[in-house]
């Protein structure tokens, strides 16, 4: 990985800030974009992220919310928005690429994990439809990565996937370091489902959690919903052995038991008695297995499957059923084989 290489982070949240403070600490010119004049502000004098993850070093980063200085001479966009931002961030690139921003070669690799509330689509499907990006200059990051523990150093792998294995070659050689280590992967559709259908079964299994069940609930409730994950990425077009890779298994075991995760802690709350918006409003940053739910809902429908466990969290989130009513009636459908 060449040190004269641009790397532009967008979006700085805390799996944005993780991205930035990885990257510029191997001595990458890195730059970050953040929506906000005042936080970009906050953030260039303090260093870090205070608000979102304190003690990631951002001292060699170029911070702004003007995206085209953090865009000027990128080889590389890694973005880390909400998959809900994904089409207006995309569309505001291929008009800016337009008007002069390097566009020969530049590579896009999203880190955004969920699928689309409204059209459904993975971020790979968004960047090509609403930035015209070509799918051999676009690579997924998803695997077992909590934004806290990378920048601590603690040892993790993650998995990068483009349909084109060059790229995703090169994209290892940037984020690899001697606590992160990086594998390829060809299949760029398994990879993307993988890490957004896990974050909806962590909010299941924060729900378990806060319903105070034990481990045994949790270890049948993570295998049978990575069952439900697993049929409907295959019925999409993925690979099964994806799904046993860092990028499904993996995560979703990281995300199902961390006390880091965002979307078990909004199922902990929902179990608690919270209101959907009240625990949105106390986790503070995007759960993207709401947005998710819905999402696969409607892709299983389309390929005529059935996802009893994501059907029984969106009558938990979207129409105000008691979890354990949704428990129960998980428990009483009809016996069949494994």
């Amino acid at each position: 990985m060449s040190t004269t290489e641009r790397v532009a982070v967008l979006g700085a949240g805390s799996w944005g800030t993780a991205l930035a403070h990885l990257i510029s600490a191997k001595g990458v010119r890195t730059s970050l974009w953040t929506r906000r004049e005042v936080d970009a502000e906050n953030l260039t004098q303090s260093h870090e992220n205070v608000k979102y993850l304190p003690g990631a070093s951002l001292q060699n980063v170029v911070i702004s919310a003007d995206i085209d200085r953090v865009l000027q001479d990128a080889d590389w966009i890694v973005s880390a928005v909400p998959c809900s931002a994904v089409p207006a961030l995309a569309a505001a690139l291929r008009e800016r690429l337009k008007h002069g921003i390097k566009v020969d070669g530049i590579k896009v690799v999203s880190g955004t994990k969920g699928l689309h509330p409204e059209i459904g689509l993975r971020p790979a499907q968004i960047w090509e439809r609403e930035a015209g990006l070509p799918m051999q200059r676009y690579v997924a990051l998803s695997g077992p990565n909590l934004a806290k523990e990378i920048i601590a150093g603690v040892p993790t792998s993650t998995v990068v996937a483009s349909e084109y294995e060059p790229v995703a070659v090169a994209a290892q050689q940037l984020f690899g370091t001697s606590s992160f280590r990086v594998y390829t992967n060809t299949d760029l559709l398994g990879v993307e489902m993988g890490g957004a259908l896990k974050n909806v079964v962590a909010i299941a299994s924060g729900i378990s959690d806060g319903l105070g069940f034990g481990d045994n609930t949790k270890a049948a409730l993570m295998t049978r919903a990575w069952r439900e994950m697993t049929r409907l990425a295959v019925a999409m077009g993925a690979q099964e052995a994806t799904l046993f890779g860092l990028s499904g298994i993996g995560d979703l075991f990281a995300t199902c038991v961390s006390q880091h995760s965002r979307n078990h802690a909004l199922g902990c709350l929902l179990a608690r008695g919270e209101t959907l918006g009240e625990a949105q409003s106390e986790v503070a940053q995007v759960a993207e297995g709401v947005h998710t739910t819905r999402a696969a809902l409607q892709l299983a429908a389309q390929v005529g499957i059935e996802l009893p466990i994501t059907e029984q969290i969106a009558a938990v989130l979207f129409e105000g059923r008691d979890p354990r009513r949704a428990v129960n009636a998980l428990m009483a459908r009809q016996e069949r084989g494994e």
